[in-house]
């Protein structure tokens, strides 16, 4: 048998080397890689963090359940490290400025952009073809596996970071995305016995890898992503004052985290009609 062909032999470009799986290990560096700022989650990413060109997806129960905590580092590194712009499409709340830049997040680096469910697939596309876009984060109920496959597409020829939001109910369902997570918050073992203050600073979020280039986990992660109380709207934060600290008042469980996070979103209209909401945003409506 004749000895085989090296990727480097053929001279590939380099645009479509990057397209190209060279069966690297799971962890393999490089430089275009982002850090998702948690070492337990970037050893088990492939190229030991987020990668460009490629849709993540990720599967979520609720809206608010850790999702934009979980990226926080990443956007701080975007936008205010490498001075890239971050663009929202379609979520479904209204940006927080006081939890954003309590992330240290480069708000002026972000961008909002709404759009009915039937254009949100073209402006993810348009968004990714921007110069200076260091990642595109969709939030979507249903989309075609076509329409997935095109999205994959647009982010590999960008290679910028695309972050795809669904229900939880679609990891049933074939999807183009080269990594695919279920997110679920966790509560703490004994958070019956804890006030909101304390199990805020101990919810964890657990993510189980459904699809990655590689074998899959043997188990799912759990990291800790703890609320901020400069995150809430000040109404909820004058509650925590004057508060003894062992005060235990009610039961939760992990319906109780999304819907808690949920009511912070009142912050942005707090914002809004304070005149603070300077994040650059676009409207599609079809008017």
């Amino acid at each position: 048998m004749g000895a085989a062909l090296s990727l480097l032999d053929i001279g590939l470009t380099s645009h479509l080397q990057r397209q190209v799986w060279q069966g690297s290990p799971i962890n393999d560096p490089d430089s275009n890689i982002i850090s998702s700022g948690y070492r337990m989650l970037d050893l088990a990413l492939p190229g030991a963090g987020w990668m460009p060109g490629s849709v993540t997806e990720l599967l979520i129960e609720e809206s608010g359940v850790g999702e934009i905590r979980l990226f926080a580092r990443t956007l701080r590194e975007l936008t205010a490290s490498k001075g890239r712009s971050v663009i929202f499409i379609a979520p479904p709340w209204k940006p927080n400025l006081a939890g954003l830049r309590a992330m240290n997040i480069a708000v002026e680096k972000l961008v909002w952009v709404k759009a009915p469910e039937d254009q949100v697939l073209w402006a993810a596309e348009q968004s990714l073809k921007q110069d200076g876009i260091g990642a595109v984060l969709i939030w979507l109920p249903q989309v075609r596996p076509e329409s997935l496959r095109r999205l994959q597409v647009a982010a590999q020829e960008a290679q910028s970071l695309a972050f795809l939001f669904r229900p939880l109910k679609a990891a049933k369902q074939s999807s183009a995305a080269p990594l695919r997570m279920v997110c679920k918050p966790i509560l703490p073992a004994d958070a019956q016995t804890m006030n909101r203050r304390e199990w805020m600073q101990a919810v964890m979020l657990e993510i189980d890898i459904i699809k990655r280039r590689g074998p899959l986990l043997e188990k799912p992660l759990r990291l800790n992503l703890p609320l901020q109380l400069p995150a809430l709207p000040e109404h909820i934060r004058r509650a925590h004052v004057g508060r003894k600290a062992r005060e235990v008042k009610h039961v939760v469980d992990s319906g109780d985290i999304a819907a808690f996070i949920a009511r912070s979103r009142q912050a942005a209209f707090d914002a809004l009609s304070a005149g603070e909401l300077d994040i650059a945003w676009s409207e599609l409506d079809g008017e």
